[in-house]
C-alpha cells in the first residue's frame, strides 16, 4: 500500500515537473519574440523597382531557437504584399539605377531559424499602385518553438511609405503629430497646381482619387487665385492631421476664397471632398 502511494506521488510529481517545463517552453516562446522603437522610412518606387527600406528588427529573448514562418504587414495601396528580408545587419541602401540593392540578395527570407538571444534586422520591398502611396504601420510575425506550437505577434512602430513614380516627390509627408511642418510641402504643391490651372495635375495633388471634374470644381472655387495670395492655415482642434486652408488677397475677412479642408492619411495630405 505504501509502495503504491509512493508510486502515485512520484508520478504526480513527475507530471507536475513536466507540466511546469511545458509551460515554461510555451510561455517563454510566446513572449520571447520582441521588437521595439518607432522608426519611419519614406521613399519612392520607380516604374520597374519597388521602394526598398531597411528598417525595424526582431529579437528572440528565449534561450532556445524559434522558427520564423512568415512576416507580413498591413500594407495598403500596394500591387502585392510587402516582401520581407531578414538581415544580420543594416548595410548601405545605395543602389545602381534600375537595380535592387545588394542586401536583398544577401538577406534571408522566411522560414528562418532565429537562435536564442539573437537579433535580426528587417528590410522591406514595397511597390505602390500607380498614383498612390503604399504604406504600412504594423508587421506580424508567425513563429514556432521547440514544442511545435505556432504563435503570432504584431508589432507597431515600424512604418514604411512608398511613393508611386507618377506622384511628385514632395507629396510624401511625415505624420503631423510628430512633425509640425508636415503640411508645408503640400501647401507648396497646391499653390503651384492652382497657379498652373491644369485640372489633371491638380487632381493628382488633391488625392483621394480625385477626378479631373473634381479638380475643375476646385479651380472654380478658387477663381482669381494668384501666387501672391496670402494663406490662413488653421489646424483642427485636437487633430493635427486636419487643416483648413484659406487663400486671400489682403484681408481674410473680406476677400477670402472658398476654404479648402485637407486631411493627412497614408503619409500624404489630400483635399477632403464631400
Amino acid at each position: 500500500m505504501r509502495r503504491t502511494v509512493r508510486t502515485i506521488a512520484t508520478l504526480l510529481f513527475v507530471g507536475v515537473l513536466a507540466a511546469c517545463g511545458l509551460a515554461v517552453l510555451y510561455f517563454g516562446t510566446s513572449t520571447g519574440l520582441v521588437s521595439n522603437g518607432t522608426v519611419t522610412a519614406l521613399g519612392g518606387a520607380t516604374k520597374t523597382l519597388p521602394y526598398y527600406a531597411q528598417v525595424g528588427w526582431i529579437r528572440n529573448t528565449a534561450p532556445w531557437p524559434v522558427t520564423i514562418k512568415s512576416i507580413t504587414t498591413n500594407v495598403a495601396h500596394s500591387t502585392a504584399p510587402a516582401v520581407v528580408y531578414i538581415e544580420q545587419k543594416h548595410g548601405s541602401a545605395a543602389i545602381k539605377p534600375d537595380t535592387a540593392p545588394a542586401w536583398t540578395k544577401e538577406a534571408a527570407r522566411p522560414p528562418y531559424e532565429l537562435v536564442g538571444g539573437s537579433l535580426r534586422y528587417l528590410g522591406f520591398a514595397v511597390m505602390p499602385v500607380q498614383g498612390h502611396i503604399a504604406s504600412f504601420t504594423t508587421f506580424t510575425v508567425t513563429f514556432s518553438g521547440p514544442l511545435g506550437f505556432t504563435f503570432e505577434k504584431s508589432f507597431s512602430g515600424t512604418n514604411v511609405a512608398a511613393r508611386s513614380s507618377t506622384l511628385p516627390t514632395s507629396i510624401l509627408a511625415p505624420d503631423p503629430a510628430v512633425e509640425s511642418t508636415s503640411i508645408n510641402s503640400y501647401v507648396a504643391l497646391l499653390r503651384a497646381a492652382l497657379k498652373e490651372k491644369n485640372p489633371a495635375k491638380l487632381a493628382v495633388v488633391m488625392g483621394n482619387d480625385a477626378t479631373v471634374a473634381d479638380a475643375q470644381a476646385l479651380l472654380k472655387s478658387q477663381a482669381g487665385y494668384q501666387a501672391s495670395y496670402l494663406l490662413s492655415a488653421v489646424p483642427g482642434i485636437g487633430n493635427p492631421d486636419r487643416y483648413t486652408l484659406t487663400f486671400y488677397r489682403s484681408d481674410v475677412t473680406k476677400n477670402a476664397l472658398t476654404a479648402i479642408p485637407v486631411t493627412w492619411a497614408g503619409y500624404r495630405w489630400s483635399v477632403t471632398r464631400g
